[in-house]
């Protein structure tokens, strides 16, 4: 199997970024593929040389964190889709709103499934700025297009079940510090391929 996991930036000690790494290294030690594709900010990372880590720099500056996540998403789909273009992949799992638009470009246009990791909600934290209802917005368009939803602790699956009306059989709580959570991710992997997969056959 062939994952492809899209993160705001990858880098170390960083939450999103250490699920990420620590997932991808699990799957390259079952014998699947790994690539994390994420903005390049010049940070230092650690790594199992299996996992193919693509980062991405961004030749513009935006004014506000939206406006630069949304250039950053272009850079980052781009480059997944050359990669995902070259190899046939299996599913796309992008992490938090911030990679959300181009999570869902993808899997419109490559016809993937998607996964989507929510590790807080707009909701959670406290839905502030100028952008907190459109972040709330990608929130709740990535959770419903994705075909499977993570969550990486209570609070949040709460907000994910009542804020964003998230159907309960569609989420799956990983707790990234519990025991063999990157197992119980790779299962649903392959339950959402095998899925996809008779969905190809019967149309």
């Amino acid at each position: 199997m062939k994952v492809l996991l899209l993160a705001k930036e990858f880098r170390d000690g960083e939450g999103v970024s250490e699920y990420c790494k620590n997932l991808a290294e699990y799957l390259v030690d079952q014998g699947h593929q790994a690539t994390i594709v994420s903005f390049d900010d010049m940070a230092e990372y650690h790594v199992d040389d299996r996992v193919d880590v693509q980062k991405v720099p961004l030749p513009f500056e935006g004014d506000n964190i939206y406006n630069w996540a949304m250039m950053m998403n272009n850079e980052l789909k781009n480059r997944a889709r050359e990669i995902i273009e070259a190899e046939n992949y299996d599913i796309i799992h992008c992490n938090d709103w911030i990679t959300v638009p181009g999570g869902v470009s993808l899997q419109k246009h490559l016809e993937l499934p998607l996964a989507v990791t929510i590790h807080s909600t707009e909701n959670e934290r406290g839905f502030e700025g100028d952008h907190a209802e459109l972040i709330s917005e990608l929130e709740w368009q990535g959770t419903f297009e994705a075909d499977k939803v993570f969550v990486t602790k209570e609070d949040t699956k709460n907000s994910v079940l009542f804020d964003l009306d998230v159907p309960e059989e569609k989420l799956k709580a990983v707790d990234p510090y519990s025991h063999d959570w990157q197992s119980r991710i790779l299962n649903e992997y392959k339950q959402i391929v095998k899925q996809e997969e008779k969905a190809v056959q019967e149309n």
